[in-house]
Formats: C-alpha cells, sequence, structure tokens
C-alpha cells in the first residue's frame, strides 16, 4: 500500500515540478509550487523505501547441487616469484 501511495506522490511532485519549470520560464513562478512539488517528490520517495518488499534470502532448495555446479576459482598468480629469477 505505502508502494503505491509513494508511486503516486512522486508523479504528482513530479508533474508540480514541471509545473513549476513552466511558470517560471513565464516569469509568474510562485515559491510555493516548487516547496509544494520537492516535498511530495521527497514524501513519496520515503513511502515508496518503506514500503519496498523485503529482500527474500536465497532459497535453500537445491544447495547442494549448486554448490557442486559452482566452477572453482583458479589461485591468483603470484607475480613476485617471476620477478625475482
Amino acid at each position: 500500500m505505502l508502494l503505491r501511495l509513494g508511486t503516486a506522490l512522486v508523479l504528482m511532485g513530479t508533474i508540480t515540478l514541471i509545473v513549476f519549470l513552466l511558470t517560471y520560464s513565464a516569469g509568474q513562478a510562485d515559491l510555493r509550487t516548487l516547496l509544494a512539488g520537492a516535498g511530495l517528490t521527497l514524501l513519496g520517495l520515503v513511502f515508496r523505501r518503506r514500503g519496498a518488499p523485503a529482500v527474500e534470502a536465497e532459497s535453500a532448495r537445491f544447495r547442494t547441487v549448486r554448490r557442486l555446479l559452482r566452477r572453482p576459482t583458479p589461485p591468483p598468480e603470484d607475480d613476485s616469484e617471476s620477478e625475482d629469477r
């Protein structure tokens, strides 16, 4: 629910900021429009952050198969030995 509300507020804030830019270019800008747009956008971003689903941990299903199929990483080459010779 918070995710959708946050998305709506971000959209309304962005539209309000665009209206501010248009009125600013026409020479009739109102500071309240800028503050409202910025406030709505920030509030929407906060709501989206709080309403985001939690990151799920990797499932333990087929854990052994994944471990067996994982390619081994080659050992790092030590260039200092070849330079000393």
